[in-house]
Formats: C-alpha cells, sequence, structure tokens
C-alpha cells in the first residue's frame, strides 16, 4: 500500500471518530485493520508519507482533536479524553500535560495552541 500524507491522515482521522464512537482506545494494530492493512505495512507507510512512527502520528491527531474541543466547545473535561481517542483519563491527562507543559482546563482557559508538527 501506497498513501500519501493526505489520506494516512484522514484515515487516522476517521479511525479516531470510530474509537470516539465506541467508546475505545486508539491502538496502532486497531488502525492497521481499521484500514485494511498488516501493521507492518502501516509502519513503513506512515514513517515514509508522514516521518514519524504510527503512534506519535495517533498521538498528535488525537492531541489535535483534544485541542479543538478544549477550545471550541463546553464538552466537560472529564469526556474530551474519550472523545478525542484516548483511553482513559490517566492517559488524556499526562499526554497534555506534555504536549502543552500544563494542564487540560489550563488550556481551555488560556486557548493554548497545539504545537505545530509541521516542518
Amino acid at each position: 500500500m501506497t498513501a500519501t500524507k493526505h489520506e494516512l491522515e484522514a484515515g487516522i482521522a476517521d479511525y479516531l471518530v470510530f474509537c470516539q464512537r465506541e467508546r475505545t482506545p486508539a491502538r496502532a494494530s486497531e488502525l492497521a485493520d481499521f484500514l485494511c492493512i498488516g501493521y507492518r505495512s502501516l509502519r513503513r507507510v506512515c514513517k515514509q508519507a508522514l516521518g514519524i512512527p504510527v503512534n506519535l502520528a495517533i498521538r498528535a491527531k488525537q492531541l489535535e482533536a483534544a485541542e479543538r474541543l478544549l477550545r471550541e466547545t463546553n464538552l466537560p473535561i472529564s469526556e474530551i479524553g474519550p472523545a478525542a481517542g484516548f483511553g482513559d483519563r490517566r492517559t488524556f491527562f499526562r499526554a497534555i500535560r506534555r504536549a502543552f507543559a500544563c494542564s487540560p482546563s489550563v488550556v481551555r482557559k488560556d486557548g493554548q495552541k497545539f504545537p505545530s508538527t509541521e516542518a
């Protein structure tokens, strides 16, 4: 399988919508099944198209979704983690802290921007 950056990012976004609907954490192996390709192929394609490992690509999309939900909705913070495809509250809070160096409530209040992964 060869995929463009746009196609792969769209596939990851669709998968995260699936995770939100099913209330299940995002996993690279499940993403491969969702995209109907093997896990090793997904790893290779992701590295070629995006230049980063598949786990980091998923996490970046999760953080983008979480940032958007924090900044643009009144959804309770406790519901944003699952809505962005995070498995549990602890994982969500830890990921936000690593990306923004603050808590989700501060991101919401201050309207901080997600650090860009674009070159």
